[in-house]
C-alpha cells in the first residue's frame, strides 16, 4: 500500500481559527475552564474582561471546588520580589510573584486563599496582606503591638472579610493582644493573655470560631484558646500527650490536630492526634509507618527540629536545612505517605528562612477578597 495514501494532510498552521474558536459555546468554555490548573487560569484572565469577570464569579468558583478541588500549595520562600511555593495537587514548584516590595519580610499566616506577610519578630512589625493569585494587596495599619509572639489569620466566606489576631509584647514588656478587622480597616485592643511562660508559638490556627496555639517551652506544653467573640483567653482543659518532640498544631476541615515526634524505648517515631472536643482529649490518628521514620530520621538535622504544616486533607512534615528541604506529605483521606519532589527545589533558601517558619500552607483562590 502507499504510504502517503494512508497519512493524514500536512498541517497548514498553528494558527486557531478565529471564526471557529469564537463560535465555542459557553457550556463547553466553562467545563473547559473548570479543569485548567489555577496558575494557567490566572494567566486565562489576561484574555477578555469576559473572561476576567467569569473566571471570579462565585457560582463559577462553587462549582469548580466541586469538579476539580484545588488542593494547598506550601509557601517555603520568599525573596524581595517573589516566593517559592509547592503545588502538591500538580506535584510541582512555583515562583509567584509578590506585588510589593517584600524585603525583610516572609508570610507568617494563611487563611481563605490570601497570605499575611511581616517583618515579625523585630521591633514595631508591619503587616500585608496579599490574594497572590489576583495580585491584589493592602497594608495594614500601624499596631501597638512593639514585638509579636504569635500571629493568627481567618477568613469569612459570607463576608469576603478576613481577620488577623496579633499577640505580643507592648515596649515595656506588657503583654497585649490586638485584632485587626478587615471590614473597618482597624486594630482593637483584646483580651489580656497569659503571661509570657504560659504563652508561645509563632502560629495561632482558626479552627471552628476559635484561635488555637501551644505553650512555649514545650516542657510546660499545653493548649491556648482564644476566644474572637469574647475577646478572652483560656487554657483548654485537656491532657497533653507526653513526651512529644517538635509538637504542631494544624487545622483539618473543623477538626484540631496535633503532630509531633516521639521516643519509645529508644525508638524514633511521628504520631498524629485529633481533638475531640466532646470527651476533651486527644485521641490517636494516624502512626508514621516505621520504615518511613528511619527515613526521616537519618535526615533529621540535630540543631534544627521538624516542621509541621498543613492544611485541607494534607498534612507535611519537613526537615529544615539550608539548601534542599525533605519533607513527608501525608493524605488524612487515602492515609498516604509520600516525599515531595527534590527537582526543582531552590538550589538555596534565603537566609530570612532560616531558623523561622519553614512552610505555610494555603489553598489559593480567585475569589479571596483583600
Amino acid at each position: 500500500m502507499d504510504r502517503a495514501a494512508v497519512e493524514p494532510p500536512p498541517r497548514k498552521g498553528s494558527v486557531l481559527d478565529a471564526k471557529i474558536w469564537n463560535k465555542l459555546p459557553e457550556e463547553l468554555l466553562e467545563r473547559v475552564l473548570l479543569y485548567v490548573p489555577l496558575k494557567s487560569l490566572v494567566r486565562f484572565r489576561c484574555v477578555c474582561k469576559k473572561w476576567n469577570i467569569y473566571v471570579l464569579e462565585d457560582t463559577f468558583t462553587d462549582l469548580r471546588e466541586q469538579v476539580s478541588p484545588q488542593r494547598p500549595w506550601i509557601v517555603m520562600t520568599s525573596t524581595r520580589d517573589s516566593m517559592f511555593a509547592y503545588d502538591s495537587g500538580l506535584g510541582t514548584w512555583h515562583d509567584v510573584p509578590i506585588p510589593f516590595n517584600a524585603y525583610s519580610l516572609h508570610v507568617v499566616a494563611a487563611a481563605g486563599g490570601l497570605l499575611c506577610f511581616s517583618n515579625a519578630w523585630f521591633h514595631w512589625p508591619i503587616m500585608f496582606v496579599c490574594n497572590p493569585m489576583t495580585q491584589k494587596w493592602r497594608q495594614l495599619p500601624r499596631m501597638n503591638t512593639w514585638m509579636i509572639s504569635t500571629v493568627g489569620m481567618a477568613y469569612d466566606d459570607a463576608t469576603a472579610t478576613f481577620t488577623v489576631l496579633v499577640c505580643g509584647r507592648l515596649e515595656d514588656h506588657i503583654m497585649i493582644t490586638e485584632v485587626y478587622d478587615s471590614k473597618s480597616d482597624v486594630w482593637t485592643l483584646s483580651g489580656t493573655p497569659f503571661s509570657a511562660r504560659k504563652y508561645g508559638g509563632d502560629i495561632s490556627l482558626w479552627c471552628d470560631g476559635i484561635f488555637y496555639c501551644l505553650t512555649y517551652p514545650f516542657s510546660t506544653l499545653c493548649l491556648l484558646s482564644y476566644d474572637l467573640s469574647q475577646g478572652t483567653w483560656c487554657e483548654v482543659p485537656i491532657r497533653m500527650p507526653s513526651p512529644i518532640m517538635s509538637p504542631a498544631l494544624v487545622e483539618s476541615r473543623g477538626t484540631l490536630l496535633l503532630v509531633g515526634g516521639l521516643e519509645e524505648q529508644e525508638l524514633f517515631g511521628i504520631q498524629i492526634w485529633k481533638l475531640d472536643t466532646v470527651k476533651q482529649e486527644w485521641q490517636e490518628l494516624e502512626r508514621m509507618p516505621l520504615q518511613l521514620c528511619k527515613e526521616f530520621e537519618a535526615k533529621m538535622v540535630p540543631s534544627k527540629p521538624l516542621s509541621c504544616f498543613g492544611t485541607g486533607d494534607s498534612i507535611f512534615l519537613s526537615i529544615p536545612t539550608n539548601d534542599y528541604m525533605p519533607a513527608l506529605m501525608y493524605d488524612l483521606q487515602r492515609r498516604t505517605w509520600n516525599w515531595w519532589p527534590v527537582s526543582d527545589f531552590p538550589a538555596t533558601l534565603p537566609a530570612l528562612n532560616i531558623g523561622q517558619s519553614s512552610g505555610i500552607s494555603f489553598e489559593p483562590r480567585l475569589n479571596a477578597h483583600v
